[in-house]
């Protein structure tokens, strides 16, 4: 996203000569950053966080790939647009996959280490004068790897829930196991009212 935010300007002037209207393309891609918040509201309902997160990995994707070869500036502006919505999927779906897996205690230390690879593919893509195209192969190809890591994160999700789920039923008749019946409990408390009485018997006699 970072990158998007310094390439998409040259991108599009590379690709016309008119005026354009940065203002307005602006405003429609909070537009769009809006419009992809609002469609995870509805498939969060309707699938799993993770599955989301691989359509949308796999939509930015083809959007930066259209961003790299789009030969006119109307296709580039498409990609630009599917590309703002899939950030706005992306935010509260990887805030919500957080949540889940990373340890609260060790969130903090666990973002601030995220930053660093953040920053330095930042900083290179900048100082390196990488042209919009290059940038945006260069996004490709770092977005196909995230696509991939979730594909396989997902899998590892579906595995270890339903690892959990089979073991369930086996802890809980280990339990059940384990405490007294009420049959046994009842012979106890028998056994114990009765003992005093028949000890009086014996000092009786």
């Amino acid at each position: 996203m970072y990158i998007f935010v310094f390439m998409w300007t040259p991108a599009i002037q590379s690709k016309t000569k008119d005026d354009i209207p940065f203002g307005l393309v602006f405003a429609t891609f909070m537009v769009g950053c809006m419009a992809g918040s609002s469609i995870f509201s509805v498939l969060i309902s309707k699938m799993k966080n993770e599955k989301i997160g691989v359509i949308a990995f796999s939509v930015a994707t083809v959007t930066f790939m259209l961003m790299a070869f789009a030969p006119t500036d109307t296709l580039a502006m498409v990609a630009f647009l599917f590309f703002e919505l899939t950030v706005g999927v992306y935010f509260p779906m990887m805030g919500t996959l957080k949540s889940t897996i990373v340890p609260e205690s060790k969130r903090a230390a666990i973002y601030n280490i995220y930053r660093i690879p953040l920053n330095f593919i930042v900083l290179f893509s900048l100082l390196t004068d990488l042209t919009p195209k290059q940038s945006f192969s260069l996004c490709t190809c770092m977005l196909l790897t995230a696509l991939l890591l979730m594909v396989k994160l997902m899998k590892h999700q579906q595995t270890f829930f339903s690892t959990s789920s089979n073991n369930d039923p086996e802890m809980g008749t280990k339990t059940a196991s384990r405490s007294p019946s009420p049959l046994k409990q009842t012979t106890e408390i028998t056994d114990v009212s009765e003992s005093p009485s028949s000890n009086d018997g014996d000092k009786s006699e």
